[in-house]
């Protein structure tokens, strides 16, 4: 019998559990919308979704499609959301053979492109198909050329309204929106854009620390592992917080990288000086004119942010956020 480390359990628990939290549980409700109203109303209702990397995108469509598995009827397959991963590099046709290949059409890349949309087209009717995610959309204009922007905006065009079915894009900020505002007729289909964003951390407005604070506790739970009590929650999680950049993916890979730390040298309890080493391996490289925010050296030039003043006068409410990096002050 094969044993899993605690490690890999580790592993497989963040992988697999979604961490819900509002902005993730609004958007799956957006693309539930669209889904459904598509179905309604008979004509396809997309959506784009933008996003620095690491903030989650990713994580969030997969989850939603694995709401709606394949099934394999006698009839044929059943496919109600197909999600598909954009390879790098790719041209339009290559991404149709693509497309078709995960289809399962044998002869996915023979034939112009006019003839793989045809195909294209009724293996999306066949499969019963009502809605295509496309993940990493921006590989498609790798080339950034006006040339790749009409030939994408087209072909994207060209599927949507032929199948009938809403196409969800999914990509880096700001690059959806050149492809979409390529064509007009293309940028009417796509009603609904949406961005998601990092954490924030604003002394104004709580609400942003306590979302933040409680995304960390979920992962903490979700991994099995308990952050250091030697200093005040508060000041853990603004550090945390500086450390990541208020991104998802950089917080968990710290936390994974942690979790293996822990495990491999069998401590009893995680450190500070733990996550300084966490750091070091799977975020310093990434900003490397930043402070390690988990070494004790850090701490007489790491400054917690002061709270927003008890008042509601106008000059306090133009005050502007305090941002990660303003915290730091040089000695």
């Amino acid at each position: 019998m094969t044993t899993v480390t605690p490690y890999k359990s580790v592993l497989e628990r963040a992988q697999s559990i979604l961490i819900s939290y509002p902005r993730f549980i609004d958007l799956h409700h957006n693309i539930r919308e669209c889904q459904e109203l598509s179905l309604q109303a008979g004509e396809p209702q997309c959506m784009s979704l933008e996003g620095k990397t690491g903030t989650g995108k990713s994580t969030l469509v997969k989850s939603y499609a694995a709401l709606f598995p394949r099934q394999n009827l006698k009839t044929g397959f059943h496919i109600p959301v197909f999600y598909l991963e954009t390879p790098s590099p790719v041209t339009v046709k290559g991404m149709a053979a693509h497309m078709l290949e995960k289809l399962g059409d044998p002869a996915a890349h023979r034939g112009q492109l006019w003839t793989m949309n045809s195909r294209l087209i009724k293996y999306i009717h066949a499969c019963r198909i009502e809605l295509v995610i496309l993940d990493d959309f921006h590989h498609l204009i790798d080339a950034k050329t006006d040339r790749v922007l009409a030939a994408v905006s087209d072909w994207l065009k060209v599927l949507i309204k032929e199948t009938g079915v809403p196409f969800m894009v999914v990509g880096i900020e700001g690059e959806n929106e050149r492809i979409l505002t390529a064509n007009a007729q293309l940028s009417r289909l796509f009603a609904l854009r949406e961005q998601l964003r990092p954490f924030d951390w604003d002394n104004h407005n709580q609400e942003s620390i306590q979302q933040f604070s409680n995304f960390t506790r979920s992962a903490e739970e979700i991994i099995g592992l308990s952050l250091p009590k030697s200093m005040f929650r508060i000041d853990l999680l603004y550090r945390l917080y500086y450390a990541t950049d208020g991104t998802i993916g950089h917080l968990m890979n710290l936390l994974r990288q942690t979790a293996k730390l822990f495990f491999d040298q069998q401590l009893s309890e995680v450190t500070l000086e733990l996550l300084a080493a966490a750091y070091e391996r799977r975020l310093a490289c990434l900003w490397p004119n930043k402070v390690n925010p988990f070494l004790s050296s850090a701490d007489e030039i790491f400054v917690l942010p002061s709270p927003a003043p008890p008042t509601s006068t106008p000059q306090a409410k133009s005050r502007s956020k305090v941002s990660a990096n303003s915290v730091l002050r040089t000695r």
